[in-house]
């Protein structure tokens, strides 16, 4: 299905914007100075800016990270993600997310410090929750029940800290960034194979239990009780 023509005009005015704010944005951050330049630059009308950013910088933000995501999806489109193992892919995909920030450090850098303020906090998560959304499509994730949630949640914890390392890391090639991620994701795995024990163990304890209880006869006599079982706590002798 093709999208509407609104919809696609609306995309490809903020492409244009943020290709011409990127540049200001590494020196002087991302402001409504910098948006109204790079509209200017654009040659994009008042009006059509107004829909395209109608949070104003916020948007224009919002905008730029959906533009890092466009640029992950095609550096790995010649990748065939789907003959590794689930790890492998979410790996490769991280990766290929940050490496095409590596020209835009900056420009993330000052993106960040922009959404970590309280009055744009929503507009950061709204953010990490599409990039991280993304890459779970990416990859090859079509759950709809409740692990499509934790299956994120998890994500966007590795993927934020990730980039913060990144960030810092003045490594050949980043190769401490790409150990600090494969070491995030072994620990989520270590983690869900050891809630996975805990759960079945806890149904082990609880299947044990009830079985003890079935052979002893019935819930009373396992409690050695007689007749109906007495009120608790008992009422005080008159």
């Amino acid at each position: 299905m093709r999208r509407p023509t609104a919809e696609k005009r609306l995309d490809d005015a903020r492409a244009a914007v943020v290709e011409e704010a990127v540049s200001d944005a590494a020196e002087r951050g991302w402001t409504d100075e910098v948006l109204d330049a790079a509209i200017a630059r654009a040659g994009i009308d008042a009006p059509l800016a107004a829909r395209a950013f109608p949070r104003g910088t916020r948007s224009l933000v919002e905008a730029f990270h959906a533009h890092c995501d466009r640029r992950m999806v095609e550096a790995r489109s010649g990748q065939n993600l789907m003959s590794m193992r689930t790890g492998q892919r979410i790996f490769a995909a991280v990766r290929a997310r940050i490496e095409v920030m590596h020209p835009l450090r900056a420009q993330m850098r000052r993106a960040i410090a922009f959404q970590s303020m309280p009055q744009h906090a929503t507009s950061g998560a709204r953010s990490v929750n599409r990039t991280v959304d993304l890459i779970w499509r990416e990859i090859g994730d079509r759950s709809h029940d409740f692990s499509f949630y934790t299956k994120r949640a998890t994500l966007a914890a590795v993927y934020s800290a990730t980039v913060l390392y990144w960030l810092q890391d003045d490594s050949p090639g980043h190769e401490q960034t790409w150990g600090f991620l494969q070491r995030r994701l072994l620990d989520v795995v270590k983690f869900g194979k050891a809630r996975q024990a805990a759960q079945a163990t806890a149904a082990g304890l609880a299947s044990g239990a009830w079985t003890t209880i079935r052979r002893a006869g019935s819930l009373s006599r396992w409690l050695g009780l007689r007749g109906n079982p007495p009120t608790w706590p008992r009422s005080p002798d008159r």
